[in-house]
């Protein structure tokens, strides 16, 4: 089965991230001004606008004037299928990339949902293995902007349930009693009893 993103939402997750970004940054600046003006008595308002603003204001324009094309070219590269016995994730703007996840090494799906991405009615899901630390935030891949996130997150643990118990059937079975073993076992006793004695 493959899935894309839904390019528009998770576009508009994306420009709200930068909105967010821009005036978090236009608020740290107005702060700095004001505690800058009133207590170095050699700036005043004009000296801050010519030398600090003109670099906070070109680094804004550019920010959207390239990040949001980034962004349009990284989305619509996103394509992720679910096989029998992977979850495959291709990306890259020029150089393409395509991650291949077996569901040997899945540990949990985690279903992460953001202020915009449930304003807009989409979600994410991370996909944790072993030897990456959710509480670190890492994780081995994501599946971003999805629509039907909830339906597609119990599917997933689906196939990750039924890959590990047919895994576990298809092992042949194993006796941990098996008659040879004792038989080993019992020597190697026998043979320590003689040497303790001997030590004796």
């Amino acid at each position: 089965m493959d899935l894309r993103p839904d390019i528009n939402k998770l576009m508009r997750r994306e420009v709200y991230t930068l909105l967010t970004i821009s005036a978090i940054v236009i608020i740290a600046f107005l702060i700095i001004q004001v505690l800058v003006v009133n207590l170095d008595p050699d700036v005043d308002n004009d000296t801050f606008v010519k030398y600090v603003w003109s670099w906070v204001a070109g680094g804004i324009i550019g920010l959207w004037v390239i990040v949001p094309w980034l962004l349009y070219l990284w989305i619509i590269n996103l394509k992720y299928s679910i096989e029998d016995e992977r979850v495959v994730i291709h990306k890259g703007i020029i150089f393409k990339k395509s991650v291949s996840i077996p569901y040997s090494a899945v540990t949990d799906f985690t279903l992460s949902r953001s202020l915009y991405e449930r304003w807009l009615e989409i979600g994410t899901l991370m996909i944790q293995t072993a030897g990456q630390s959710p509480q670190g935030g890492g994780q081995e891949g994501k599946l971003e902007g999805l629509t039907e996130f909830a339906s597609l997150h119990s599917t997933l643990r689906k196939k990750v349930s039924a890959y590990r118990g047919s895994q576990q059937d298809s092992r042949p079975p194993t006796d941990k009693s098996l008659p040879g073993d004792i038989e080993v076992l019992q020597s190697i006793l026998e043979e320590v009893k003689r040497i303790g004695r001997k030590l004796d």
